[in-house]
C-alpha cells in the first residue's frame, strides 16, 4: 500500500471526514479505485477520535508455504504436460532420423501421473488463495507472492527466448521437421498462457485492470485449460492401455533382453569349447554373464535346443519363450536389424539362431 495514501486517509479520518468524501476526493485526484478500497479497508469503521488500524494479515510462514507449493505444482504441471504432448507428437509424427518408439514410454507414464497429481492440487491451492485475497485485498500485496510471480515471469521469458533460438537454429541447419515445429509451438503456448495470467495478476495487484472485465475472461480461460489438460491426459491413458497391458509389455521386453543375453553367452561358449552347450545351465564361470535362464513371470526355464551344424565355425540352435503380447503392437518405425530380429507374436515363439565365434572375446 502507498504510504502517502495511507497517511492521507488516516489524517482525514482523524479530522472527522467520512469515508465517502475521502474516497470521492481521492478519485477526483486520480487515485485508482482498487488502491482506495485497499487503503480504506486498512482502518476499522468504528467511532473513535483517531483512526483505528485493522490488524494486518499474517503474510509470513503459512502464506509462503502455500505460494511456494502452488508454484511448485505449477512448474510440475507445465513441464509434465509438455512432456506428455511431446510423446503424443512423437507417436503421431515419427522421425526417420531416430529410433523413437511409437508406444508410450516410462517417461510418458511419469508425465501423466505428474499431471494427474499436480494440476488438481494447483487449482485447489489457487482457489483457496484467491478466496483469501477476495476476503482481504491486502493479501494481494504479499512480498512472497510478488517475488515468486516475478520469478515465474523470468523463467517463462527465458523459456520462450530459448525456444525461439532453437527453432531458428533448426531452420538454419535444414531440419524444420513438422514434429519439431509442433513441439516449439507447444512450448510457446504453455509459457505464454502462464506468462499472460501472471502478468494480468500483477496488473490486478497494481490496480491497472478492472475485476469486472477480467473475471469472465479468466473463468473461460481456466475452463479451457482444464478441458485441454483432461483431454491430453485421457488420450495419453488411452494410448498406454491398462496397467495390466503395460506390465505384459514390460515382461516381454525382459524376456527379449534375457534371450539376447543368452545368445551372446552361447556365442562365447562356442568359441571357448568349439561346441554348443548341452543346456543353458552349463554356461557358468567368470567368462559368462548369464542374466537369467528362467521366465521372469512363470519361473519356467527358457527352451533351448540344438538344431544342426552349420557351415564353418557356426552351429544352429533355437531359443523359445512364451510372450504375452505381439511385438507389432509396440513396433518402432526405424529399428536396426539387431532389434527387429527379435520380433514375436503372442504365445510361444522360437528364434532360429547361429552360434558364431566372437572376435572380441579372449579365449
Amino acid at each position: 500500500m502507498n504510504d502517502e495514501l495511507r497517511r492521507f486517509i488516516k489524517e482525514s479520518l482523524e479530522r472527522g471526514q467520512d469515508r465517502e468524501s475521502i474516497r470521492a476526493v481521492l478519485l477526483e485526484a486520480g487515485w485508482p479505485e482498487r488502491d482506495l478500497r485497499s487503503a480504506l479497508a486498512a482502518f476499522a469503521d468504528v467511532d473513535f477520535p483517531v483512526a483505528v488500524p485493522r490488524p494486518r494479515p499474517y503474510l509470513y510462514a503459512r502464506e509462503a508455504f502455500l505460494y511456494l507449493v502452488s508454484f511448485i505444482a505449477l512448474y510440475v504441471t507445465a513441464f509434465s504436460f509438455g512432456a506428455l504432448v511431446f510423446g503424443l507428437i512423437d507417436r503421431t509424427f515419427p522421425d526417420s532420423l531416430d529410433y523413437a518408439g511409437s508406444y508410450p514410454s516410462q517417461a510418458q507414464a511419469t508425465a501423466i501421473a505428474s499431471v494427474i497429481v499436480a494440476f488438481p492440487f494447483y487449482l485447489f491451492l489457487m482457489r483457496r488463495l484467491a478466496a483469501e485475497v477476495a476476503a482481504d485485498p491486502e493479501r494481494r500485496q504479499s512480498l512472497v507472492r510478488r517475488w515468486l510471480t516475478y520469478l515465474t515471469l523470468v523463467v517463462g521469458s527465458g523459456i520462450i527466448l530459448g525456444d525461439l533460438i532453437v527453432l531458428l537454429a533448426s531452420l538454419l541447419t535444414g531440419d524444420p521437421t513438422l514434429r519439431f515445429i509442433l513441439k516449439g509451438i507447444i512450448i510457446l503456448v504453455i509459457t505464454s498462457v502462464i506468462l499472460g495470467y501472471y502478468l494480468w495478476d500483477m496488473r490486478q495487484a497494481e490496480g491497472k485492470v478492472a475485476d469486472e472485465r477480467a473475471a469472465p475472461v479468466l473463468r473461460v480461460l481456466v475452463a479451457g485449460i482444464v478441458v485441454i489438460v483432461v483431454a491430453g491426459v485421457g488420450y495419453g491413458i488411452f494410448l498406454m492401455g491398462s496397467p495390466g497391458q503395460q506390465r505384459d509389455l514390460r515382461l516381454d521386453e525382459r524376456r527379449i533382453d534375457d534371450l539376447s543375453n543368452l545368445s551372446s553367452n552361447i556365442d562365447t561358449y562356442w568359441k571357448i569349447n568349439g561346441e554348443l552347450p548341452p543346456s543353458l545351465a552349463e554356461m557358468t564361470g567368470p567368462r559368462y554373464f548369464v542374466r537369467s535362464i528362467e521366465d521372469p513371470e512363470t519361473g519356467a526355464p527358457y527352451e533351448y535346443r540344438f538344431t544342426g551344424a552349420g557351415a564353418g565355425e557356426e552351429a544352429k540352435y533355437e531359443l523359445c519363450a512364451v510372450f504375452a503380447t505381439d511385438s507389432a503392437e509396440r513396433r518402432e518405425p526405424n529399428r536396426p536389424f539387431s532389434e527387429s530380429a527379435w520380433d514375436h507374436g503372442a504365445g510361444r515363439t522360437c528364434f532360429a539362431l547361429e552360434a558364431k565365434a566372437n572376435p572380441n572375446t579372449d579365449p
